[in-house]
């Protein structure tokens, strides 16, 4: 196994460092691809990290990183992953559990799309493909055995409880953004009574959210802001998009943001009677709830790492047994050549040919056999022959002259000479 993965992550690198070097994703992947000895390439590009999962058996990392390193002004300290510990990285990335919001699905779509992109290009590799498949199943193994993917209707829930607002009847609350937790957004503030809902969406599409959604909406952010007295942001752009120029003179006092990439500028934490309440804060308050579930997904990541661990490690002796067939089917071709033409084939002559076959067949290993007796290596023999055939050997290697090979059923004593052919 030859797998590497250069990465840049939300929580190793920050999501400012990602979007900083996710501008260069395609020139990086080109690049990458067109390395000499890269046999295999998918690039997992998404809004919390930049992924190059690489399938590089001669080349080393440090390689990949200095070719890399030339498309940056400024290059990142990459996260390195090698082999096994680059499957458990996959694994743990499919699974949700290196997510902002723990077991979130979203990822799996991903990653799926990446494999199929790099199939389609001819970038992926066999081993690359077997490692992403293993990757979607054992994510799959996660979502039906534990209760991680609910985490992301816990974070919107949590983090409502985290305002301390009690009188939820008497708040106008603005929501900005239609992302992935606005309609989840909307349910838990109707269980709770919520007075007043009322949606923004800079691209448009609020006034349909709010049709399917029973609300109101606005296109103006300034005078909605003016009148909230809570803002719940799920909009995910690439800047904030409530500053605290916003809020000069405004009414809200409690801000959640829901968004993987703050549309709250964390300056507003320091504006007087004002609560910000982030993504991450959420979620290391509901950590401790999911923690049994966390620890079995561990579980059957790990047994799904080492069971494609073993896998691919068996193909190892690939090479080998299609050079034992190769070797095997000649031998059988030459003896079929020389059997009697222009006559029905009789006992005698198939008895023969197998004679023939056989003889041939075991030259070798009894060669072999002769050469490891003569210097003092029958041990390793016999043990190789039993690794090679099944066959349980109990021998006095002290008396070996009385002793026959479970193979080729030979004494030491008849390897004296070399093999007859019977005639």
């Amino acid at each position: 196994m030859n797998l590497r993965i250069l990465s840049v992550t939300h929580d190793l690198h920050g999501l400012t460092e990602v979007q900083r070097v996710s501008q260069h994703a395609d020139t990086m992947s080109a690049l990458l691809r067109h390395t000499a000895g890269v046999e295999g390439l998918i690039t997992l590009a998404t809004c919390n990290r930049l992924e190059f999962i690489i399938d590089s058996p001669k080349v080393p990392e440090a390689h990949l990183r200095l070719r890399l390193a030339r498309e940056l002004p400024s290059p990142p300290n990459w996260g390195v992953y090698e082999n096994e510990d680059a499957l458990t990285h996959l694994f743990r990335v499919a699974a949700g559990l290196e997510s902002m919001v723990v077991g979130e699905r979203e990822i799996t779509g991903q990653l799926r799309r990446a494999l199929k992109e790099a199939q389609a290009s001819g970038a992926t590799s066999g081993t690359l493909t077997s490692a992403i498949n293993a990757a979607l199943r054992t994510s799959r193994r996660v979502s039906a055995e534990t209760r991680l993917q609910e985490s992301g209707r816990s974070v919107v829930s949590v983090g409502l409880d985290m305002t301390g607002i009690t009188d939820w009847s008497a708040q106008q609350v603005l929501l900005v953004g239609t992302g992935s937790y606005a309609g989840a957004a909307v349910a838990a503030l109707r269980e709770r009574g919520a007075g007043t809902i009322v949606v923004h969406s800079a691209s448009g599409r609020a006034a349909g959210f709010a049709e399917r959604h029973a609300i109101c909406h606005t296109s103006k952010l300034e005078s909605a802001l003016a009148k909230a007295t809570l803002v719940v942001t799920c909009r995910g752009s690439a800047t904030p998009v409530v500053t605290p120029a916003h809020l000069e003179g405004t009414s809200p006092t409690v801000l959640l943001d829901l968004s993987l990439q703050p549309d709250v500028d964390p300056a507003v934490a320091t504006l007087p009677g004002i609560t910000l309440l982030d993504l991450a804060a959420i979620q290391a308050a509901i950590s401790p709830t999911w923690a049994a579930d966390s620890a079995h997904a561990e579980r059957v990541v790990a047994e799904g790492v080492n069971e494609l661990s073993n896998r691919l490690a068996s193909r190892a002796a690939d090479p080998a047994v299609a050079s034992l067939r190769a070797t095997m089917l000649r031998i059988v071709d030459e003896e079929v050549e020389r059997l009697p033409q222009g006559r029905p084939l009789t006992v005698e002559d198939c008895a023969l040919a197998l004679r023939r076959l056989t003889t041939k067949l075991l030259h070798t290993p009894s060669t072999r056999a002769r050469d490891a007796a003569a210097e003092g290596r029958i041990a390793d023999y016999l043990a190789a022959m039993e690794e090679l055939y099944g066959i349980e050997t109990r021998h006095d290697l002290n008396a070996p002259s009385h002793r026959r090979c479970p193979v080729t059923g030979l004494s030491f004593a008849d390897l004296a000479a070399e093999p007859t052919e019977a005639i």
